[in-house]
């Protein structure tokens, strides 16, 4: 290994930091001062000390001892940096936290027809996923920004089943015994409103069940009551997939 490479210098501390974190106006006080101490520009950190810094991982009732461990001088320079990133780092976190809520919020306010459909889906997943964890669910329908999850809230009846249609072909490709026959199958009986958990224990429905929902469904999606052709020919192939 290269011995340079197992130390970093105070300089690259302060430039590696996140661009929010520089606007904060004490980080041109931590350049200013680190450009006025040569013994701080000459002075040479290991990958631990750096990574400590970095994180804000120092309390200051423990600045003492880790002088000592580092064999750092004691100067202001690190309390005022500890100081800054601690700062950055909590509202970083409750930035996040407030992310996090408002998407679960919204998610929970989709109509429950939609976040029915949702739970047959994960429910199908855990019938494949032995630890029980829903990997491909996860992936497709937990959205990771405020803007796609807005998104998602204003997504017609079309744009929820083309997603759903891209879960299922997810789905087969991760797990052999789902294979792309039904999922095709699986995505036909959301078509026309059935659930998958009640067609496991029961079978499929019969060929009256099929008629009668999708005459109900055509009422609605039809174009010329001004529903999405697209979908209604989403609605005519699953009723041929279930006869």
């Amino acid at each position: 290994m290269d011995r340079r490479r197992r130390y970093n210098t105070l300089a690259s501390l302060l430039d590696a930091q996140p661009a929010g974190l520089r606007k904060d106006p004490r980080h041109r006080l931590l350049w200013d001062h680190f450009m006025a101490s040569e013994k701080l520009q000459r002075l040479r950190i290991s990958r631990r000390c750096y990574s400590l810094l970095n994180r804000a991982r120092i309390k200051p009732e423990n600045l003492e001892s880790f002088y000592k461990t580092y064999r750092l001088p004691k100067d202001s320079f690190f309390p005022l940096f500890l100081a800054v990133k601690s700062k950055w780092l909590n509202s970083r976190q409750q930035w996040k936290e407030e992310r996090r809520k408002f998407i679960r919020d919204t998610l929970d306010a989709l109509p429950e027809k939609r976040k029915n459909e949702l739970n047959m889906l994960a429910f199908l997943e855990r019938k494949y996923q032995s630890a029980g964890s829903l990997p491909v669910w996860n992936h497709v329908f937990v959205p990771v920004s405020r803007k796609r999850v807005k998104e998602m809230a204003a997504y017609t009846e079309a744009e929820w089943q083309k997603l759903y249609s891209l879960f299922l072909g997810k789905l087969s490709r991760k797990y052999r015994r789902f294979s792309p026959e039904e999922a095709l199958k699986t995505e036909a009986l959301l078509m026309l409103g059935f659930d998958p958990r009640k067609v496991d224990r029961e079978g499929l429905p019969g060929r009256n069940e099929i008629i009668t929902n999708f005459r109900t469904l055509s009422k609605v999606h039809h174009p010329d009551r001004g529903g999405e052709s697209a979908l209604f020919r989403r609605l005519k192939a699953a009723k041929e997939i279930l006869s």
